[in-house]
């Protein structure tokens, strides 16, 4: 699932080496992409987490169900393991924030009134900072996806979806949350992220580096978009993790 004013685009360059191993299944979020907007314009972490959970139950998804969100879906996909982890056997998280703090945005950056994962990303430039510097656009199969998603969510559904991730680690970090759902985690951050920025990166692996069943792995010369920059590698890793973890209860 992709990250605030994200699109199920996102993942185009990476199904490829995923789909001859799993059932790949990419989910838009409620007020974005393809999906329908909230009731009431309710948007909270946990009703876009039970919106996604209903979907999956309805395609008759109920074992071996690996979930992957990328930034702020990240958050979303823990949360699905809140409400439901006995559906749930791996979590893989990809340039996640951890606290509060970062899940808005760097105030000391050079970027701070650039909001993170999408918010206003209307102008190739901005777009340009959702990858590493130096990034060539031109060779992903849609080289204007971002701005693209970014431009389907209206104002107000964006405003209203960028305080989900502040309320929800304002509430309780990520390393607490992690702790208690007993799950296989997988978090990949990539060097070269311009929008979490390196002390989001630094802060987020300094906050779950000690949580029990979660690997932590760099991904050197990518940015905030890693599955789209370098998908062949993200895929590789995420099968690898998969391959070599159990859930606790599916041992026993």
């Amino acid at each position: 699932m992709p990250g605030l004013n994200g699109s199920v685009e996102y993942f185009k360059e990476i199904i490829p080496y995923l789909k001859d191993k799993y059932t790949v299944v990419t989910l838009d979020l409620l007020g974005q992409g393809k999906s329908t907007k909230a009731k009431n314009n309710h948007y909270t972490i946990d009703s876009e987490a039970w919106n996604l959970l209903e979907a999956i139950a309805r395609l008759k998804i109920t074992n071996q169900l690996v979930v992957f969100g990328y930034g702020v879906g990240g958050l979303i996909a823990v949360n699905m393991a809140e409400l439901r982890g006995f559906t749930i056997s791996k979590l893989i998280l990809l340039n996640t924030p951890a606290n509060d703090k970062y899940a808005d945005m760097d105030a000391s950056s050079t970027m701070a009134n650039i909001p993170l994962l999408g918010h206003f990303a209307k102008s190739p430039v901005k777009a340009g900072l959702f990858f590493n510097k130096g990034f060539d656009r031109s060779t992903l199969k849609d080289p204007k996806v971002v701005d693209e998603a970014a431009n389907s969510v209206d104002r107000k559904t964006s405003k209203m979806l960028q305080k989900m991730p502040t309320e929800y680690l304002g509430e309780r970090a990520l390393n607490k949350r992690l702790r208690a759902i007993s799950i296989p985690v997988l978090a990949l951050y990539a060097d070269g992220d311009q929008i979490l920025t390196d002390k989001g990166i630094n802060d987020a692996k300094a906050t779950i580096g000690r949580v029990p069943d979660l690997q932590i792995e760099d991904i050197k010369g990518a940015g905030h978009l890693a599955m789209m920059e370098k998908p062949e590698e993200v895929a590789k890793s995420i099968i690898k993790f998969d391959e070599s973890t159990t859930k606790v209860e599916e041992a026993e």
